[in-house]
């Protein structure tokens, strides 16, 4: 009787005793709710549906790359408005990088897009700036139309 209390006790949760004697004793519990496989397929199948209406599909905190051309590189950089909405790692990898690219969330896209955007609307209008900064804004805004985490 001790002896058997004492098994009772050490077992791990999750385990639930079998009935059967010796070897063997214990047999784990399948755990409820959806296995990895379900998962997997169920995100499959999202996949699709989005791919369907050409939307991707990313699971919240995803980083999401875009990729700039160099005078974009200078503006994002040399502008202070548009580089006040990068951090100094950002901003020191988009300087140092022979491809210059960024790769963010997209609600840190959708937060950098203001920021260029707020650039364009304080630059005068028709100039080369403004010109340039909404050319960017609309690449943001590409991508962020084309991209869902909902």
């Amino acid at each position: 009787m001790r002896n058997e209390d004492a098994r009772e006790d050490s077992m791990k949760a999750g385990e639930k005793k079998s009935g059967r004697k010796g070897k063997g004793a214990t047999r784990r519990v399948r755990r409820e709710g959806p296995t990895k496989a379900d998962i997997k397929s169920y995100l499959d199948l999202v996949a699709l549906e989005s791919q369907s209406r050409g939307v991707i599909r990313v699971l919240p905190g995803v980083k999401i790359r875009l990729q700039f051309s160099d005078k974009e590189r200078r503006l994002i950089l040399d502008d202070w408005t548009i580089s006040m909405g990068l951090n100094e790692k950002q901003t020191k990898a988009l300087d140092k990088a022979k491809r210059p690219e960024l790769s963010m969330t997209l609600v840190d896209w959708e937060d950098f897009q203001g920021y260029v955007a707020s650039a364009s609307n304080h630059a005068r209008d028709g100039s080369k700036l403004q010109r340039r900064a909404d050319a960017l804004s609309d690449r943001i805004q590409e991508l962020l139309d084309r991209h869902t985490d909902e």
